[in-house]
């Protein structure tokens, strides 16, 4: 480094003002391209890691993924470590060793890292703490490293770092402004995350050709869900996996089989040998925050879901028509809906409709956060939406009763009221939604 390429370097003890600094420091909140993030990576060695490192692309199920996999290399006795992102409640949650965060020290430290050898390259927010989160995991010397897409793969700031397997977990339609509304091209932005022969793992069940094009150009190993591995329902309680081997009978979760299976997949392509009794179990007990959360110290159930585009909310609606034929059918659905306004907001209610007895609107007071009025129009759209079948009266008026609040809170405190000790309350539609109950949540 040379002291006259460096611009003036800031500097804090206290994490919440790092935080601060990163969102000043670049025009735009996200900018994709590898170019200026290697180039800082390359500085601080964070291109090659001596860890197993497997990245983790997909319109949904990134996180499930990771969960998966992480539960199952855990118990089989290995030090893990998580990049994901966004986080729900902490910033703290991005990076995980063995399931536990590091403090605000450690981050801030690593933030002062970077700070110093990035000189005069501007960083977007999502690759600085992907650089400082990339730093901390090199010091702590893991077996295996499990980096999670912020957004599309090839052009995605993890893709910096050479990975030893990747995964596509689904292909969806979502973040349209950047990947556009083919999944061709879709499919192909995420299977950039693949290396030339090495293994690839796609575990959507309707795989975009591009995908398997791009596979075969870079010569990857390529192991495709319904062709080399799958998974299917035995019964309302349990399901099994079929790979090289067969694992049965898995249990069922709240969490998706599809991810479960993507992830043993993963397991067995990397020939770590557990015995499948044990594999089961982790699968089993594996869990992650924000997906189908139960949230405790409510009169009725409620849960916390980080459903925000179609794909998510029709897994979100199928779950939901699980749980209410558990509780019987006098049970009811009231669900609160908070939606950044660049989603597709119609489409993704359009496959809500069907389980939800009533919704609470609410104005999501953040960046892009849509308003409640906003969420009603696209409530209104969404009825004529072709995606599912309507939840409409045989006079045409439909059932669903609409409410509109300024906040999460006060929506799930009136909702709270009115709801019967037999009925479920869901909060839904973003992540920061769901940060919003955990804020005001004592459990």
């Amino acid at each position: 480094m040379t002291n006259n390429t460096i611009q003036s370097v800031f500097s804090s003890e206290t994490l919440s003002e790092w935080l601060m600094h990163l969102e000043k420091l670049h025009p735009s909140a996200i900018e994709l391209g590898l170019t200026r993030i290697t180039e800082v990576g390359k500085r601080l060695n964070l291109i090659h890691f001596d860890a197993k490192v497997i990245t983790v692309a997909g319109t949904n199920g990134k996180g499930t993924t990771c969960a998966y996999l992480e539960k199952i290399l855990i118990d089989a006795g290995f030090k893990v470590g998580v990049y994901s992102s966004p986080h729900i409640h902490r910033y703290n949650e991005r990076l995980r060793i063995n399931l536990k965060e590091l403090d605000d020290k450690a981050h801030c430290e690593a933030f002062a890292i970077i700070e110093q050898a990035r000189l005069d390259i501007s960083l977007s927010y999502f690759e600085y703490a992907t650089l400082a989160c990339l730093y901390l995991l090199q010091q702590q010397q893991c077996d295996y490293i499990l980096l999670e897409v912020g957004l599309g793969g090839r052009l995605d700031a993890t893709n910096m770092v050479e990975s030893d397997l990747s995964v596509v977990t689904t292909i969806g339609i979502d973040h349209i402004d950047w990947l556009g509304s083919d999944r061709e091209v879709i499919g192909f932005e995420k299977a950039g995350v693949f290396r030339a022969h090495k293994p690839a793992i796609c575990g959507e069940l309707d795989a975009p050709v591009s995908i398997l094009k791009h596979a075969t150009s870079i010569s990857a190993d390529l192991k495709l869900a319904n062709r080399d591995f799958s998974f299917s329902v035995i019964d309302q309680e349990n399901w099994s996996w079929h790979g090289q081997k067969e694992l049965s009978p898995i249990k069922q979760t709240l969490m998706p089989m599809q991810n479960a299976s993507t992830a043993l997949a993963v397991i067995e392509a990397l020939a770590i040998d557990i015995a499948p009794k044990q594999l089961i179990k982790s699968v089993e007990t594996a869990s992650l925050a924000g997906r189908l959360q139960a949230i405790s110290g409510y009169p009725c159930d409620v849960y916390i879901d980080v459903a925000h585009n179609p794909q998510s909310a029709q897994y979100l609606a199928t779950q939901l028509q699980r749980l209410k034929a558990e509780k019987g059918e006098d049970c009811k659905v009231h669900a609160v809906v908070g939606m950044l306004s660049d989603k597709d907001m119609s489409a993704t209610l359009a496959e809500t409709n069907s389980s939800i007895s009533d919704y609470s609107f609410v104005d999501l007071n953040c960046f892009r956060g849509a308003s409640s009025a906003l969420l009603l129009e696209a409530y209104q759209h969404s009825q004529n939406h072709n995606t599912v079948t309507n939840n409409i009266n045989n006079d045409g008026n439909n059932r669903h009763n609409v409410t509109c609040f300024k906040n999460v809170q006060s929506a799930v405190d009136q909702v709270v009221k009115s709801a019967a000790a037999s009925d479920i309350i869901i909060v839904f539609g973003s992540f920061h939604t769901v940060s919003d109950i955990l804020t005001n949540w004592q459990g």
